[in-house]
């Protein structure tokens, strides 16, 4: 294979390959599919169980796709939070936890 084939042939292959969808792009797919399925059941007018077993089994899992994808973002964060305290002397660390403490209870309804 020459010079000018082996070049089509990965141009080829670029157009052809197809994007990876995140899991957040997956689980607000299946909650969308959730939803728009028990909108039609309701246009429908079905009543049974087994009609609405797929679009709320669908809205569940996509639920737990998107909480478990934050649920890592937030353990991730807690390491990075918690080696960045580690790197401080006791007296800066006590300051920094109580000015987040500080701002934290600042934002909460009927306390700030």
């Amino acid at each position: 294979m020459n010079d000018i084939e082996q070049d089509l042939v990965v141009e080829e292959s670029k157009e052809l390959s197809f994007p990876t969808p995140s899991k957040d792009e997956i689980g607000w797919l299946l909650v969308g599919g959730g939803i728009v399925g028990s909108l039609v059941n309701l246009l429908r007018g079905d009543r049974g169980p087994a009609e609405w077993l797929i679009p709320v089994g669908l809205a569940g899992i996509g639920l737990g796709v998107l909480l478990q994808g934050r649920q890592s973002e937030m353990d991730s964060a807690e390491e990075t939070i918690l080696a960045e305290l580690d790197k401080l002397d006791p007296i800066a660390r006590a300051q920094v936890l109580k000015a987040v403490a500080k701002d934290e209870v600042g934002r909460l309804p009927g306390l700030g």
